[in-house]
């Protein structure tokens, strides 16, 4: 008997950066949720948890700086650790002090250190926000 898949959030809106994580992400045997935006990740946690949310900064329609804010102020949903993956690795204090960041990755980065940080970040469990 096998134990439920891990469910990992990509909420990024490069279209090929999803592929890449989604198809190496599958091959490790974790359940992919795909957004392209803040927006359409809302949309999904209506229905769905994630155990972790890979979120990229810089989006459209709404960033991940305003995505954060509200998932930090969802109580069912601030247990879930984030991994930011963004070009700029310089994010706002008012985001650090929510709470609940495993990492901050800058992108680009090779897809092995997403892979362990994912597998560090699920291991170590929900933290306070």
């Amino acid at each position: 008997m096998t134990s439920e898949r891990k469910k990992i959030m990509i909420v990024e809106d490069d279209e090929d950066l999803h592929t890449l994580y989604g198809l190496y992400l599958q091959g490790q045997d974790y359940e992919i949720l795909r957004a392209f935006n803040g927006l359409e990740a809302f949309k999904i946690l209506e229905t769905a948890k994630p155990d972790l949310i890979i979120l990229d900064m810089i989006m459209p329609v709404m960033d991940g700086e305003e995505f954060f804010v509200r998932l930090r102020t969802e109580k069912k949903l601030t247990d879930i650790p984030v991994i930011i993956a963004s070009v700029n690795d310089k994010i706002a204090p008012k985001i650090l002090k929510l709470g609940n960041i495993h990492k901050i990755l800058k992108k680009p980065f090779p897809i092995e250190v997403l892979l362990k940080e994912i597998e560090a970040g699920l291991s170590a469990g929900a933290r306070p926000a």
